[in-house]
């Protein structure tokens, strides 16, 4: 182009750079360096800057009748624009390079989250990544432990790293950068000279759940910039969106293991449910002896209320029902341990309030270390005599249905097993008429059972309940309860359970 622009404006057209104190030629015929007026005073030949063009000369040798500042002033605005576009061209090649590099970083890592099934497997080479693209000698991710109140080094690339601590408390100074963008939810830099050299840029990860509030999931940070200075705002920007990128994996990793670990937990509880039932004898134990109904609902997966059978021989049987302070997993394991005790102790045919004594006595240290304690009924049947002998635990819900009559409460003789470990435990005994008495046991969940308005189902309904269905076999009036029950309140708030016997 500048030997045609030359060519119009019947000139020799030359552009020089100066480098490193020499003169180089960039277009134009050749020649060693810009060219001199001829004659002192005689203007034959100019040398001028070209404005915006990035320190490029002009050189101007007009033909003969030509002044060269007239030259200039028709030449120069074709070549300033020139030397401006080629400068914009260079400018967006250059950044759209470096566009095509951050672009290329950002689909490398999303891929390689995309095929990973945990962030930790892929950090360090997300980091090499990160650090090369940026510039950087050393990179880091931090996630927040929330329960153990420190912000925990998971994967970290670069120069020192054995000088980092893989721990910071959440609480730490402001100058702790990384836990400064933890705490502000924004990028943050500064100097951390205790740990590395140069700026530190730290990015928060950060995570929101549709419809939930943002979290801070950790931290992206960037230390020991190759060649000093400070990271740009575009390489902030940058660090920004893949801090995202790395924040969305990490929520999302952590919410599939806590999916997973209910899952199992689910499982676990579920066996741990059937167990429970098979450790909880069936009517059949009593075929032949007695007729017997029984129902037991938990409120969670495991439940804290308990009931079994004994079988003593010439008719004798045991009957024992027990409710745990509380319910789920630690009532579930005490019931457990009650019923364990109640089949070595109940089998051996001493009275109820010896047989109570003993299980106190092997679940001494457990209700002592958990707070708990257990009301809990235990009688024995006895067709030869004619009579029951009973020991009540503080349960409260314990009944005598005649054929005739109310129904009498069998009243507690002692106070819950963990009361009061040294308390007598008493033992009662009163006539039972055979094959017309019934025995009713059942837990609070029943009688506690509220309905929409709060009102509980209540002890005076329950039983209203046994004496209109006294007639009735134990399964039917099992039955009838429960169903009233249902109609009065719906499901279950606490464990429930219902024992009907009749012998």
């Amino acid at each position: 182009m500048l030997p045609s622009l030359g060519a119009l404006a019947d000139a020799t057209l030359r552009v020089w750079r100066l480098d490193d104190g020499a003169w180089l030629l960039l277009a134009g015929p050749p020649a060693a360096a810009p060219r001199a007026p001829r004659e002192p005073g005689r203007a034959d030949a100019a040398f001028v800057a070209m404005p915006d063009a990035g320190g490029l000369w002009l050189e101007v040798v007009p033909t003969a009748g030509q002044r060269p500042d007239d030259v200039v002033r028709r030449v120069m605005p074709v070549l300033a624009g020139v030397a401006y576009l080629e400068s914009t061209v260079e400018s967006l090649t250059t950044e759209l390079a470096s566009r095509y590099e951050e672009i290329d970083l950002i689909y490398t890592i999303g891929e390689l989250l995309g095929r990973s099934q945990a962030v930790a497997e892929v950090a360090d080479h997300i980091l090499r990544e990160v650090a090369s693209v940026l510039g950087a000698r050393q990179a880091g991710i931090r996630i927040v432990d929330e329960e153990a109140g420190v912000l925990r080094l998971v994967a970290i690339v670069g120069s020192a790293a054995d000088g980092i601590p893989r721990e910071v408390p959440l609480d730490a100074p402001d100058d702790v950068v990384v836990v400064r963008a933890v705490r502000t939810r924004r990028v943050e830099t500064g100097p951390q000279a205790q740990w590395v050299e140069g700026e530190v840029l730290a990015v928060p990860m950060l995570h929101a759940a549709p419809g939930g509030p943002t979290r801070v999931v950790g931290t992206l940070a960037l230390a020991d910039r190759a060649g000093g200075g400070t990271f740009t705002r575009e390489e902030t920007k940058l660090l920004a969106a893949v801090a995202t990128q790395i924040g969305t994996a990490l929520e999302n990793t952590r919410l599939a293991e806590r999916e997973r670990e209910q899952h199992t937990l689910e499982r676990e509880l579920a066996m741990a449910h059937d167990l429970q039932q098979k450790l909880m004898p069936t009517p059949a134990v009593l075929q032949g002896e007695a007729d017997v109904a029984v129902t037991s609902l938990s409120a969670e997966s495991l439940g804290g209320d308990f009931y079994t059978f004994a079988r003593f021989g010439r008719g004798r049987i045991g009957v024992m029902l027990g409710d745990v302070s509380s319910h789920g997993f630690s009532a579930a394991l005490i019931a457990a341990q009650v019923m364990a005790a109640a089949g070595i102790y109940a089998n051996s045919a001493i009275a109820p309030d010896e047989t109570l004594a003993l299980i106190r006595e092997s679940l001494g240290d457990e209700l002592e270390h958990t707070e708990m304690y257990l009301t809990v009924f235990y009688g024995i049947l006895e067709p030869s005599t004619g009579r029951l002998a009973y020991s009540n635990s503080g349960h409260p819900h314990a009944f005598r249905v005649p054929r005739y009559g109310p129904a009498a409460r069998l009243a507690p003789t002692a106070p819950p097993l963990g009361l009061a470990m040294d308390a007598e435990l008493g033992r009662e005994s009163l006539p039972w008429t055979f094959g017309t008495d019934m025995l009713v046991l059942c837990t609070d969940g029943l009688i506690d059972q509220p309905n929409a308005e709060g009102e509980r189902y209540g002890e005076q309904r329950f039983l209203e309940q046994l004496e209109e269905g006294r007639l009735l076999s134990p399964a039917e009036l099992e039955r009838r309860i429960l169903a009233d029950v249902a109609a009065f309140g719906g499901e279950p708030h606490d464990d429930t359970t219902l024992l009907i016997l009749r012998m």
